[in-house]
């Protein structure tokens, strides 16, 4: 088989671990609702956990990378990830106890910090073999899971179905599907060999393009975790639509991500990144000042657009302007961009119960306005662009 094809294979099946990992975190956030009622739980104790998912996230990333990916490669690692995270929602709903659910976010966090750098690493080096712009095309993998994970919540939740049955069945899917990363994931021969794994502080530049993605992923995180909460509190609307904020934010997202090797050479990457990112907030916060719900659908799938490219623009400057090996470069931004979601979800848990859910959602295109401002900043400055 020639290297174009086996790239292409390798880059379909890891582009799948973004579609079923989403797929299984919106059916679960999507569930939020239910879940802080079942289990009488606040949303500062749902903070909590995502807190502790975070820490266990961070230092995970930074082991996986120097460690473990150097020993068993990406691929292994990504096996390893997908097989760990497949049946914590289900144990989380058959347990139905609040020790279990924050116990659980800890090997949830683990997992993540497996996939993250084994995933974004791959994509790199695919990238760098194909000579090809596949970073924002890989992002739509997420944006693809959530969508699928959103309007697949409706449907169980329209009918009723228990949710440790649809957790269950979720949780044997994506355990099975592990056998595609095994026989068609990236051939561990094009793995990037680090001899000598050693903790390395990192660079100005890669610290300020980390800190755009840990604002970032704490934005996000308000749209994942609590916008269902948001529409049928404060907005009011039925159950079967709890997803919605999701979907249209996703279909935004994947037609951006698919897009984004046009609009990025007819353009460029600070238009396309930053930007489109300030006009897609500003946009939002005023749709959320309607309180109306079709506005609000409008500007969030105009915001899924405006801001989707910003993640994988962050990854690929970065590996620009480092002179740092792939692995560790990645390793740094995913390290210090997931500590978003250390001190995300305590803080939105707080300000969802003391100030309103609504707050929060103003508190995402802030949060926005401010890491889009830092990022435009960073490619501005000559040096930070080298490359481009």
């Amino acid at each position: 088989m020639s290297e174009e094809k086996i790239f292409k294979r390798s880059f379909l099946t890891t582009y799948s671990q973004g579609v079923i990992v989403m797929i299984l975190v919106s059916v679960f956030f999507v569930h939020t609702p239910i879940l802080l009622d079942r289990l009488n739980m606040t949303e500062s104790q749902f903070g909590l956990a995502m807190l502790f998912f975070g820490i266990a996230n961070v230092i995970t990333n930074q082991l996986a990378t120097r460690f473990l990916i150097p020993r068993i490669g990406t691929t292994n690692c990504l096996i390893i990830s997908r097989l760990t995270y497949a049946f914590i929602p289900f144990m989380i709903f058959f347990l139905s106890d609040y020790f279990w659910f924050f116990l659980l976010f800890i090997p949830w966090g683990i997992s993540v910090g497996i996939q993250a750098p084994s995933i974004f690493t791959q994509v790199a080096i695919i990238e760098s073999k194909t000579k090809k712009i596949l970073n924002p095309i890989y992002v739509s993998s997420f944006s693809v899971g959530g969508i699928i994970g959103a309007s697949l919540s409706s449907l169980v939740l329209g009918l009723s179905i228990d949710p440790k049955l649809t957790f269950l069945i979720l949780g044997i899917l994506i355990s099975l599907s592990s056998i595609t990363l095994f026989f068609f994931g990236l051939p561990s021969k094009y793995d990037i060999v680090n001899e000598s794994p050693k903790f390395t502080l990192p660079s100005p530049s890669i610290f300020l393009y980390g800190s755009v993605m840990m604002l970032n992923f704490a934005a996000f995180g308000i749209i994942l975790n609590w916008s269902s909460l948001w529409l049928i509190k404060d907005i009011l609307a039925p159950i079967y639509l709890a997803g919605s904020i999701i979907i249209f934010f996703q279909i935004g997202a994947i037609a951006s991500n698919v897009l984004a090797s046009k609009l990025i050479k007819n353009l460029n990457e600070k238009i396309v990144g930053p930007y489109l990112s300030i006009i897609g907030s500003i946009l939002l916060l005023l749709s959320i000042m309607t309180m109306n719900l079709y506005l609000i659908f409008i500007a969030i799938t105009l915001f899924g657009f405006f801001t989707s490219n910003v993640v994988p623009i962050v990854y690929r400057q970065a590996v620009k302007v480092s002179k740092k090996p792939i692995t560790e470069t990645i390793s740094h931004v995913s390290s210090i961009g997931f500590s978003g979601l250390i001190f995300g979800p305590a803080i939105v848990g707080y300000s969802a119960e003391n100030l309103g859910l609504t707050f929060n959602m103003y508190l995402l295109c802030v949060v926005f306005l401010i890491s889009s401002a830092i990022m435009a900043y960073l490619m501005n400055q000559k040096k930070m662009v080298e490359g481009n």
